[in-house]
């Protein structure tokens, strides 16, 4: 060492120090520049700044340097043990303030041992120093180490003490840019999540507004510039989403933001963080405080799908945001102020609902100021050759075909003959199916259907005389056209061509869907070159 100890100056030793400590935001450079000052006057192989959770008994790592990288590294984070977890709770939780633990040969400490375990170095020297931090439950933990046994004095220890403001700030400040970086990464989050909206919405066009659609656009042409809430009622499929979205097109928030949820795919119990969001720490993995659905829409509209799916206790306070425009998050004690527009969507019946207990009869009241009652598909039979134009148009052009094929006769009249139980959602996913099965085998351009499975729209055939035939109930057909695509598809769910963007489902909703349904998808397995 260039200098001893005893003789060193202390105050030009902390000063240069805190200089170094405290002078870059990037906390590893200010780490290293601490090193590279330190290792002259002390046995140095590396620093570490982490927090110890006395609740999960775990170590994460806020920041380390070390001269060793490729095999003196602590991992992000780190499961203590049982016996880690009681000596952290009576020992580390005690460790006063300022003071430096030295621990020469850690296989006599558990937490140590620990540590060193998971690294591999049973050879080590360690000083420990708590660091002051906000949350009571975590431990700042300053440590120095080496790659030897017995390295470390108590001159050492005494030296460490001295840098426990500048350490305590460092790491404050480290966290505190944490925190930053995930509100940047929120914000990203936020605007990739409405590129994706904006980018869906482009695609979307009513088809039958003139025809089959006509009262439906009237309706919304009257409500649409009005502040207040729609609900939309039809069956699955018919199209409630896009109505929505013209809703908030066509109102006075069209450049605010248009959030969507369904509330049948959550879990109960994320619906009220996914809904309201929550404060860091509300529960366990809430790292840190995440912004809500509502407060997403903030000057903007939301909808909320498949309100009938929303459990009670989110009712309720479903009906605190429309009575006061105000909404809590989940380990939070302040109301924040949203502003949105809510559209609901079902297609259950709500009213039968309130009668059984399952819906808040306040908030139907509420929810149903100006219902609007979408047909189903086959009471718009007219529109089905507009919309089998389109979705031939959009799909070929998703699947990067070349050339448009058109239908081949007679094909519209058995379209429209059918009574499409699964509505405008069905009809897409069928030409989206006939486009595959399809592709360079069609002849002369034509698109053919296969229409064995699909059940025609005449008394003779849907309900002869005396027949006892089995109708299939709505998710029982449901059920049906969910396997068919996930064996087409292998089983695979997510990604280009999985059943999911098939469907034109969000891979959650589907999971939820086919958990409810009791349907399993077998893995997709590549085949072996």
């Amino acid at each position: 060492m260039s200098e001893s100890i005893s003789s060193m100056d202390k105050d030009n030793f902390f000063h240069q120090c805190t200089i170094r400590i405290c002078g870059d935001l990037d906390i590893e450079k200010a780490l290293w520049a601490c090193m590279e000052y330190l290792e002259e006057v002390i046995p140095l192989t590396g620093i570490a700044l982490f927090l110890l959770d006395l609740n999960l008994s775990t170590s994460r790592t806020v920041a380390q340097v070390t001269r060793f990288a490729d095999d003196f590294r602590f991992s992000r984070i780190i499961s203590l043990g049982r016996r880690a977890g009681i000596a952290l709770i009576k020992n580390w939780s005690k460790l006063p303030i300022q003071d430096v633990m030295v621990i020469n040969r850690p296989a006599l400490d558990p937490v140590a041992k620990a540590v060193a375990d998971h690294i591999n170095k049973q050879k080590a020297s360690i000083m420990i120093m708590r660091l002051k931090t906000e949350e009571k439950s975590k431990i700042g933990v300053l440590s120095f180490y080496t790659d030897e046994n017995d390295l470390y004095t108590d001159e050492h220890a005494r030296l460490l003490s001295l840098l426990h403001d500048p350490f305590a700030i460092a790491m404050a400040n480290a966290l505190k840019h944490e925190e930053v970086l995930n509100y940047k990464d929120m914000l990203a989050d936020d605007i990739q999540y409405l590129h994706k909206e904006l980018l869906h919405l482009s695609g979307d066009e009513v088809i039958g507004k003139d025809g089959g659609l006509k009262e439906v656009m009237e309706m919304v042409r009257q409500v649409a510039s009005l502040d207040r809430p729609v609900l939309l009622l039809g069956e699955t499929g018919v199209g409630k989403e896009v109505v929505a979205n013209v809703i908030h097109y066509f109102s006075n928030r069209k450049d605010g933001p248009f959030i969507k949820l369904n509330c049948g795919a959550i879990p109960e119990t994320l619906i009220d963080s996914e809904l309201f969001g929550h404060e860091k720490g509300a529960f366990t993995g809430a790292v840190t405080e995440n912004r809500g659905r509502f407060e997403r829409a903030h000057k903007g509209t939301i909808l909320l799908d498949e309100i009938g799916e929303l459990p009670l206790n989110a009712q309720v306070k479903l009906l605190r945001v429309l009575q006061s425009k105000e909404i809590e998050r989940v380990g939070g004690s302040k109301p924040i102020h949203v502003d949105a527009r809510i559209i609901c969507a079902t297609h259950r019946n709500l009213e039968h609902m309130v009668k059984q207990g399952h819906f808040r009869e306040d908030l139907w009241y509420r929810l149903n100021l100006f219902p609007i009652i979408i047909p189903p598909l086959r009471q718009r039979r007219e529109d089905i050759p507009a919309l089998l134009n389109y979705f031939i148009y959009r799909k070929s052009k998703e699947l990067k075909f070349h050339n448009t094929p058109a239908l081949s006769p007679g094909v519209v009249d058995r379209l429209k003959a059918y009574d499409w139980p699964g509505n405008v959602r069905e009809l897409e996913n069928v030409v989206e199916r006939a486009l595959i099965q399809n592709r360079g085998q069609t002849k002369k351009g034509l698109l053919t259907f296969d229409l064995f499975n699909l059940r025609q729209n005449t008394a003779e055939e849907q309900f002869p005389s005396g027949s006892k035939e089995y109708l299939p109930t709505i998710d029982e057909l449901i059920s049906s056209h969910i396997q068919r695509v996930l064996k087409l598809t292998k089983g695979r769910i997510e990604g280009e061509r999985g059943a999911s963007e098939i469907l034109g489902m969000n891979p959650s909703t589907l999971r939820f869907r086919m958990k409810k349904l009791g349907i399993q998808a077998t893995p997709y397995k590549r085949r072996r070159q």
